[in-house]
């Protein structure tokens, strides 16, 4: 044993030796764990607070949900909001206790920027809603207002007669932005060379039509790219036929391409409900089809699978595979594709008019989501669409001012939650944070609707992710640092 105490004192001495050269030690290997920094600041840009066309009123509202998250912060900071109008541009102090509102002028088209600085920036949440009482344009319309991004998606739009739908662009920020619009439609790739290179300005809000870009096109898909900075898109649908309304609503930003999306919350009730599948890629991709229901998740037999070609826009109508039920539909491809439901909602009466929504495909519920608005503006009802398809669901409703319900959602069901009573709060916006319990994924959709002596007003917005804290490269200690 002594005879070995030199042999393994040298290899020690060597293995020393080696590992300061090649930086192969233990101490090396430690690895501190990743930290978080709290969000401090945020835009959140309205692009459609419109005030036109007539018997049009939008109000864009900014709502601190802090005290409805399951941990409720200590926020604090400063809001602002700014109409962007390029050099005339009107930036004011916002005091959020605990929500805002700024509304539309009259026969104005405008886009609104709330800006926040401080911790508040955490819990902020803000929505828009577009409502035409009267007139061949009557609808009630509504989405989220996002961060400026690069990249946008809708599958949806059209540039037939009847429609009168637009393309907006909101650049909140200091700079120009220049931006470039790709189309599909059932036909294929659309090079419209007025959407290759679009400037918009700073501060400011272009707004393009579909018709003149896409004229007597049905279906179009878009993505909107930021060649240089970075801008709040939005696409308006409006339908007529003569002067009577056929109802609006916006589409709302849609999942990347992706084999596998989830489109939730058609509503239950009388009416057409249909897909529009974009394929952008180079190949045919083959869609298949999974309905979930109340009555639970099967592969109807009237829509199986179906084809959608190379560079190309196609539509699907899935309304007797739900037959009148709310819920979402599960869309499997061999290729990438691009997906969104509409829903034209029918009363009762013959002279009733009909309103529309949009559906995005979106991701399940993972970290608590806010709605700034849950107040139908004609009173009406505010209802939560849930999907489980993966397994058995569990999601809580809580309000800032405390109320809270809990909401099961079978595994591969679909529920529809009445969540007015607990959202109800005075003549606010009766804002709202929905987060999952512990459970198998869940799709959620807010749903304002009124059913009103003219007929349905209708529509929907995915429950929006607030921002969690922002993740930390880890560190690592190299004691090479020291000894060089």
């Amino acid at each position: 044993m002594r005879r070995d105490a030199p042999i393994l004192a040298g290899l020690v001495g060597v293995a020393v030796l080696l590992s300061f050269f090649t930086g192969s030690t233990a101490a090396r290997r430690v690895t501190k764990p990743a930290g978080t920094a709290p969000v401090v600041a945020r835009t959140l840009v309205c692009p459609v607070v419109n005030g036109l066309p007539r018997h049009t009123a939008s109000t864009a509202t900014v709502s601190d949900v802090g005290p409805a998250l399951p941990t409720p912060p200590h926020g604090a900071g400063t809001v602002t909001s700014t109409v962007l109008a390029g050099a005339k541009s009107v930036t004011s102090t916002v005091r959020v206790r605990p929500w805002a509102a700024v509304h539309s002028r009259g026969l104005q088209s405008e886009a609104v920027a709330f800006s926040v600085n401080g911790t508040l920036a955490a819990s902020l949440a803000a929505d828009e809603v577009i409502e035409t009482t009267a007139g061949r344009y009557r609808g009630l319309a509504g989405g989220p207002c996002s961060a400026p991004a690069t990249d946008w998606w809708f599958a949806g739009g059209n540039g037939k007669l009847g429609f009168t739908d637009r393309l907006i662009l909101a650049n909140a920020a200091s700079t120009d932005a220049e931006v470039a619009v790709t189309l599909w439609t059932p036909s294929g790739p659309d090079a419209a060379p007025r959407l290759a290179a679009i400037r918009v300005p700073a501060r400011s809000r272009a707004s393009i039509g579909i018709l003149a870009v896409a004229p007597d096109i049905a279906t179009v898909a878009m993505h909107v790219h930021a060649d240089s900075g970075a801008i709040t898109a939005a696409v308006v649908d409006r339908r007529s036929t003569g002067l009577q309304s056929d109802g609006g609503d916006l589409v709302p930003p849609t999942l990347p391409p992706s084999r596998h999306l989830v489109i939730n919350g058609f509503p239950a009730g009388p009416g057409t409900r249909g897909l529009v599948v974009t394929n952008p890629g180079s190949a045919d991709a083959t869609v298949s089809v999974k309905v979930v229901t109340p009555s639970g998740e099967f592969t109807p037999s009237s829509l199986q699978q179906f084809v959608v070609g190379a560079g190309k826009t196609a539509t699907a109508d899935v309304t007797k595979a739900l037959s009148n039920h709310a819920g979402a539909v599960i869309l499997s491809s061999d290729h990438p594709v691009i997906g969104a439901g509409e829903a034209i909602v029918v009363p009762g009466g013959r002279r009733l008019r009909p309103d529309l929504e949009w559906l995005a495909a979106t991701k399940p519920i993972t970290t608590p989501t806010a709605a700034a608005v849950g107040h139908e503006p004609d009173g009406g009802r505010c209802y939560l669409v849930l999907s489980a398809p993966d397994g058995a669901g569990e999601v809580s409703v809580t309000t800032p001012s405390g109320r809270k319900t809990t909401i099961s959602v079978p595994a591969g069901h679909a529920v529809t939650a009445d969540i007015t009573s607990t959202v109800k709060s005075g003549s606010g916006p009766w804002s709202f944070v929905v987060s999952a319990v512990g459970s198998a994924p869940v799709y959620a959709v807010r749903e304002l609707e009124f059913d009103g002596a003219h007929g349905t007003m209708i529509t929907a917005e995915p429950m929006t992710p607030l921002p969690q804290p922002i993740p930390l490269p880890a560190v690592r200690q190299d004691p090479r640092l020291a000894a060089r």
